[in-house]
């Protein structure tokens, strides 16, 4: 399966090159947090969301998070670089990687827990006296990097200094 990829130049970023597959700059219209994948060597970035970590690892690394075809395919080892192996079911895979490798936290504004997930956010306002009015901000783990493509003209932004091309 053919994907558009494209690059972030390193003469524009100072960085090394940053793959990011177009579907995840179609789908938001105007930032998106990216990060590396480091599934078994990939080399592209993935946005730090349930759903387009769902989608990389089907369309990237065959890995179909959402609906097992058997049995013996209901469960995984995590191939994360560094992961010590973490095995569980498919469908908490996404989770996991958010979680443990992405460095995604939702932090209550008003007392400043970190919390692993916008559910648990949820039951933390519920249970919480003073956080009932509470706003949640997302934090997202060192390597993440924010695309702003309502600045990206052609390909180029200035303000960002990269410069975005299909491979």
């Amino acid at each position: 399966m053919v994907h558009d990829i494209m690059m972030l130049r390193p003469e524009y970023n100072r960085a090394n090159p940053i793959l990011i597959d177009r579907g995840i700059l179609c789908d938001h219209n105007t930032k998106v947090t990216v990060h590396p994948c480091n599934w078994d060597g990939c080399m592209m970035h993935i946005a730090v969301e349930h759903k387009q970590v769902c989608k990389h690892l089907q369309q990237h690394h065959g890995v179909n998070t959402t609906s097992p075809t058997s049995e013996d395919m209901q469960h995984t080892t995590c191939l994360w670089t560094g992961c010590l192996g973490a095995h569980m079911k498919l469908e908490n895979l996404p989770r996991h990687i958010l979680l443990s490798h992405l460095g995604v936290r939702w932090i209550c504004s008003t007392c400043g827990g970190s919390l692993s997930r916008e559910d648990a956010f949820r039951r933390h306002t519920l249970e919480r006296p003073g956080c009932q009015y509470a706003k949640a901000f997302v934090k997202y783990g060192d390597g993440s990097l924010v695309i702003d493509n309502s600045v990206l003209d052609g390909g180029w932004s200035a303000s960002q200094k990269v410069r975005v091309t299909v491979m």
